[in-house]
């Protein structure tokens, strides 16, 4: 049996990595059940109107912006068909009052009174911008690090900015030659393995839409150079799935938070609509998603600014909250041109998923872990009820001064648990298990340590 080595990283309960075993009171009839949880819709959405495609936002705390890049779509003709994208910025102080400045640099839909901030290496077609969260020894000394999609020429780049609105193009590398897989790709860097991981399409495998639209997976040690497109599947969709005919996956933005992959997987019944879920992996290559496939975030109502399609990429934290910003569009994906939009869905920190006792209580007992030095916290929804934690042994014997916790009773992201005069510092390096004790009805959803 493996001892886990969990450091201060947020151990999240979005699956039973960490869980060796969870019941209920009433063992024979309730158990301890993991429940998804969607984020919210805000009621001002669409907060920008009228402008949308693949977007990624960023908070920058040091000028308290929020930071959005998004593909601006442009029908060039219809007969005969031709249409190009630009990459667009936007930036609020708040997140909900969004400003498009007006740059001025690129010509894009015939006119320099624009908010474009990026066109191809020549002036051509760029799109699919992701900011990259990769450490700051792999940004050459830029803040900012787009991975972004051209047809000028043909490739997958990188670029540097400092400000995210001038990118210099001396940075502006191609990191795949003759690929442009035709989604929004995300690029994240994998302490473990010592391997940056690519999330694309497999385009360079398959060529038809039906065979090239699954989750397609790259690795390489490098991030600035050319990368072996050796690509594999790692997600593909299933009976479940098929019962809706959404038999293909249009894309899965995906971080790295923790030591968890969370991918946020687009759902796509080919020609309709686009619904993103949740996709979640310990190794980069094997996903779980919940087993009645909930929809993390769904089209809004039939005629809605959001009812076609929906996608989002990431989010950024906002307090005790996670903001999720999304594209959407009135119409579906076989329309020629359906009115795009931007809107924010929130919900509470690390909130994917909890545990859930029944109104009887219930337990969920962990694998050994080193136990770290500092303080415990719990992400828990206690208001009606209680949880209390002992700290036990391998087999489950209690340790001495650690038998019961004070009770947490509120509704808390970070509630720290405490022991009557004993720091559970003091025992750091020893093989333990925190044993949680739920009494009513509560939601768990994760717990860490604090230096």
């Amino acid at each position: 049996m493996n001892t886990h080595d969990i450091g201060t990283t947020s151990q999240l309960f979005i699956d039973d990595h960490l869980v060796d075993n969870r019941w209920g009171v009433e063992y024979l009839t309730e158990t301890v059940i993991r429940r998804f949880h969607a984020p919210i819709k805000h009621p001002r959405n669409p907060l920008i109107p009228g402008q949308g495609g693949l977007l990624n936002v960023i908070r920058d705390e040091e000028d308290g912006l929020f930071r959005m890049w998004y593909q601006e779509y442009w029908d060039q003709s219809m007969e005969p068909r031709l249409y190009t994208y630009a990459i667009a910025y936007a930036e609020s102080s708040d997140g909900l009052d969004w400003t498009l400045p007006r740059i001025g640099e690129h010509e894009f839909k015939g006119t320099k009174d624009n908010n474009v901030v990026l066109l191809g290496p020549t002036g051509g077609r760029a799109e699919s911008p992701y900011l990259l969260h990769v450490p700051e020894r792999f940004k050459r000394g830029y803040k900012y690090v787009m991975l972004y999609l051209t047809d000028d020429p043909k490739s997958s780049r990188l670029i540097g900015s400092q400000d995210g609105i001038h990118w210099d193009p001396a940075s502006d590398t191609c990191i795949a030659t003759d690929y442009t897989p035709d989604t929004h790709g995300t690029i994240v860097w994998d302490e473990k393995t010592e391997r940056f991981v690519w999330f694309t399409r497999a385009t360079n495998l398959y060529h038809t839409r039906g065979a090239r639209r699954k989750v397609g997976r790259l690795e390489h040690t490098a991030l600035w150079e050319e990368w072996p497109l050796r690509s594999e599947n790692v997600l593909l969709p299933d009976q479940v799935d098929a019962e809706t005919n959404h038999n293909y996956f249009y894309g899965m933005p995906t971080r790295i938070y923790g030591d968890t992959y969370i991918g946020f997987l687009w759902s796509y019944q080919h020609q309709q609509d686009i619904t993103v879920g949740l996709a979640t992996s310990r190794d980069g290559m094997h996903f779980q998603r919940p087993a009645d496939r909930v929809r993390f975030i769904d089209v809004g109502e039939e005629g809605s600014w959001d009812g076609g399609m929906v996608h989002a990429s990431g989010w950024v934290e906002v307090g005790d909250e996670w903001w999720i910003f999304y594209g959407g569009t009135s119409g579906r994906h076989h329309e020629i041109d359906p009115v795009p939009g931007i809107g924010l869905a929130t919900m509470r920190k690390e909130g994917f998923a909890s545990l859930q006792s029944p109104p009887g209580g219930g337990f969920v007992v962990t694998k050994t872990l080193i136990c770290p030095s500092g303080r415990l916290w719990v992400n828990a929804e206690a208001s009606s009820g209680k949880v209390r934690v002992k700290v036990t042994d391998f087999e489950r014997k209690d340790v001495p001064g650690f038998e019961e916790s004070r009770p947490i009773t509120g509704d808390g992201v970070r509630q720290e648990i405490s022991w009557d005069g004993k720091p559970i510092g003091t025992l750091a390096g020893r093989e333990i298990r925190l044993e949680f004790e739920m009494t009513g009805t509560v939601d768990l959803y994760g717990f860490g340590f604090t230096e």
